[in-house]
């Protein structure tokens, strides 16, 4: 009988999961959750490890951006902002979505979730944006020039 090998470490965490998990939330993110992993939780973040991170974001076919803007989307939906909050930190400084972008899914958000959701995104947004030192100066002028150039075409 042939020995099929493994892509699970000893812990049961997948490689690929774990290297996903680190590439969107950042080591120190991950190692602080793994710290605090005991016998009760382990089969948890075994599950966020290889389902979440490894069989979600590692599969390839949606960008890390584009993975980004659904789950601001969803969890604004949920009513979920505390973790709105980290992924509007992720969006920005992990998967590097353009803030044009951002703003553009804080409208949607606000459209489809109505404008009490929209209120608390964009606030939370401000404060986030603000505290990262976020130059947004420049947005304004780089939504019209796109404007501009597909009225051009």
């Amino acid at each position: 009988m042939a020995t099929k090998t493994s892509k699970k470490s000893v812990s049961g965490f997948e490689k690929v999961g774990d290297a996903s998990r680190r590439t969107i939330i950042g080591d120190q993110y991950v190692d602080a959750m793994l710290k605090e992993k005991n016998a009760f939780d382990h089969e948890w973040q075994a599950y966020l490890n290889n389902q979440l991170w490894g069989r979600t974001w590692a599969r390839g076919i949606l960008s890390h951006q584009q993975l980004s803007l659904v789950n601001l989307s969803m969890l604004a939906g949920l009513g979920r902002m505390e973790e709105f909050e980290l992924h509007f930190r992720i969006a920005l400084n992990r998967t590097k979505v353009p803030l044009i972008q951002l703003r553009e899914i804080l409208l949607h958000i606000g459209m489809y979730c109505g404008i009490p959701i929209g209120r608390d995104a964009f606030a939370i947004a401000r404060r986030v944006l603000k505290e990262e030192r976020i130059d947004v100066s420049q947005l304004d002028e780089v939504s019209t020039k796109k404007v501009s150039n597909k009225k051009k075409k």
